[in-house]
């Protein structure tokens, strides 16, 4: 895609499709990561589609079968085909891509709990201006990423991501970039490893039904299966 200047632009990166999170491969196959990555994903799109203070979405993937659910999902898609050096050098070449945008706001496809709610109040924590703000991780990484301008910092994500982000906004410009923190509970959880998965079969039968209908809807089909199989 070519960018355009525009408003916040959300950008959720995709890796895997097929066969991504293999730390579930214990207890899902295949085909059942697939469509549960896909779940997912259907959940943070609509609720970043539905935002009222984000103005784009895009899917950035160098799979193909991302392009093909960006098209499903009627957002649009940054074609990374050529990248294959990992999650933060994708999301750098998002920034330079994005770079006419007012603002970017990356969000990982393994959110589903994420309403639209919760991200107009992340983004809304941002103060004029160049500004980051992290919406931290359970464990200390970074779920959300509202960066503006687009490359304002470095993406530093992986372990310890919203405590690295937040120095590199201190180290930023002159004077540093105003940094906030916006602790919401609903960005703070990500589906990386069977804990997770048994965490979110528990809780999410607790939650409001508006969150995260399709991971909802993933689990259901899932016990179901499991159970006409025992």
């Amino acid at each position: 895609m070519t960018a355009e200047p525009s408003g916040v632009v959300a950008v959720v990166p995709v890796r895997g499709l097929p066969a991504g999170k293999r730390r579930l491969a214990a207890l899902l196959d295949l085909e059942e990561r697939n469509s549960l990555v896909r779940a997912m994903l259907d959940d943070v799109v609509a609720a970043l589609v539905a935002a009222e203070r984000v103005d784009e979405v895009v899917i950035a993937s160098r799979d193909s079968a991302a392009r093909d659910e960006a098209a499903r999902l009627g957002v649009g898609f940054l074609d990374q085909t050529d990248l294959r050096l990992g999650y933060n050098r994708a999301v750098q070449f998002a920034q330079q891509a994005l770079a006419e945008s007012d603002a970017i706001l990356i969000v990982p496809a393994d959110v589903p709990l994420v309403t639209p709610d919760a991200v107009d109040l992340m983004v809304s924590t941002a103060p004029d201006g160049p500004a980051v703000v992290v919406a931290p991780a359970h464990d200390g990484g970074t779920n959300g990423l509202f960066l503006r301008p687009p490359d304002v910092i470095a993406p530093q994500f992986g372990p310890s991501s919203a405590r690295a982000h937040q120095q590199s906004a201190a180290a930023g410009g002159e004077m540093g970039v105003p940094f906030r923190e916006a602790r919401i509970d609903v960005w703070a959880f990500d589906l990386d490893t069977p804990s997770d998965l048994r965490w979110l079969r528990e809780t999410l039968p607790q939650l409001p039904e508006a969150i995260a209908p399709n991971a909802r809807a993933w689990l259901i089909a899932h016990e179901a299966h499991m159970q006409a199989l025992s």
